[in-house]
């Protein structure tokens, strides 16, 4: 049997509002895994340590930076 040849994936050019609408998705995905995290009802591993609760203020530090980032941009594209 004959392996298929395998192609590069390509996907075309997302448009701004794809592309807020994604991270809008992925954002509230993220921070509710995070609030089940704190609140201890999710444990989150990394090999075998416990994830530290600094790691989680940093994401959502990220997370708000990245909110400002998308809304600077949209401003600046208004």
């Amino acid at each position: 049997m004959a392996l298929r040849a395998r192609r590069p994936y390509h996907r075309a050019m997302e448009t701004q509002a794809e592309i807020r609408d994604r991270w809008r998705y992925l954002r509230e995905l993220l921070l509710t895994q995070l609030e089940r995290f704190e609140s201890g009802d999710m444990q989150m591993h990394s090999g075998d340590e416990n994830v530290s609760p600094g790691a989680i203020v940093m994401l959502k530090r990220h997370i708000k930076e990245f909110d400002e980032l998308i809304a600077r941009s949209e401003k600046r594209d208004a």
